[in-house]
């Protein structure tokens, strides 16, 4: 009897661990679906900042930092653990990033910082973007669901604000704001038609259904287990994103043949373009 438990116990062994690679590692698509949910929550609970190379069509174009900031509600009481996280209020989204924009022989830099609550439902938005001879300062709130905007440069110095609504037209708002000049270069990198939608409550929203797999990627000589977001404006605009298990941003694909690769992570060069 002995001797017949461990050739059981062995072959039962191998079965599970293939069951268990082919669940991780196989099925169309790159791998299983996965609760959206669970992707968000190791997302802006990420331990560390993401920082990501921009190339387009292979060639660098400059950086990305993402970096996500809980707002922590530590445990009170004297018989509490020093520093216990007892709740989150909300998050702080904070990106920063230098984009070389070749037409014009110039860099692009930008900041934002969006501020969110317990349900990543947005509050404030406040970002700036410096496209020399111009500068364009950026400020929304949920409150009054209006967009405030103040240029200082080659277009004069102004302030204007509209509706959020607005942005159901995105090409339309960035020829107001943008000028001739600019607007070609950032158009074709915008969805085909309008991206955005409309909820019940009639505030905009991006029209976009992501969708979370498990999945797999070969970083070095190693197979990693990935998450991955996918989002489709069309059929030829697609958005993918590899999330590391602990939420880490390993790489934004986007159309525009545009991406962002995290430069800690070394990707096989088949890999990261």
């Amino acid at each position: 009897m002995r001797r017949l438990l461990f050739p059981v116990i062995l072959l039962f062994w191998v079965v599970m661990n293939i069951l268990l690679w082919r669940v991780e590692y196989s099925g169309s698509g790159g791998g299983n679906r996965v609760s959206q949910g669970v992707v968000l929550d190791k997302i802006f609970n990420a331990p560390d900042a993401s920082d990501l190379r921009v190339f387009q069509n292979g060639k660098p174009l400059g950086f990305v930092r993402w970096e996500i900031i809980p707002d922590e509600v530590l445990a009170g009481g004297t018989n509490q653990p020093v520093g216990r996280v007892e709740s989150i209020r909300g998050y702080s989204l904070l990106l920063d990033g230098r984009i070389d924009v070749t037409p014009l022989g110039t860099k692009l830099r930008f900041n934002l910082s969006l501020l969110l609550d317990a349900n990543l439902d947005w509050q404030l938005v406040d970002a700036t973007v410096d496209l020399p001879p111009s500068i364009w300062s950026f400020t929304a709130a949920s409150t009054n669901q209006v967009i405030s905007v103040k240029h200082d440069g080659a277009l004069g110095q102004w302030e204007r604000s509209f509706p959020l609504e607005k942005l159901r037209d995105p090409v339309s708002v960035l020829e107001s704001l943008a000028g001739p000049v600019v607007t070609p270069l950032i158009t074709p990198l915008l969805p085909s038609g309008s991206p955005f939608g409309q909820v019940d409550g009639g505030q905009p929203v991006l029209g976009i259904d992501w969708v979370a797999y498990n999945d797999a990627v070969r970083i070095g000589k190693a197979q990693v287990r990935v998450y991955r977001l996918d989002a489709e404006f069309s059929s030829d605009q697609v958005v993918t994103i590899l999330v590391s298990r602990v939420g880490e941003i390993l790489r934004v694909a986007l159309p525009g043949q545009l991406e962002f690769v995290n430069e800690n992570v070394p990707f096989r060069k088949s890999d990261a373009q």
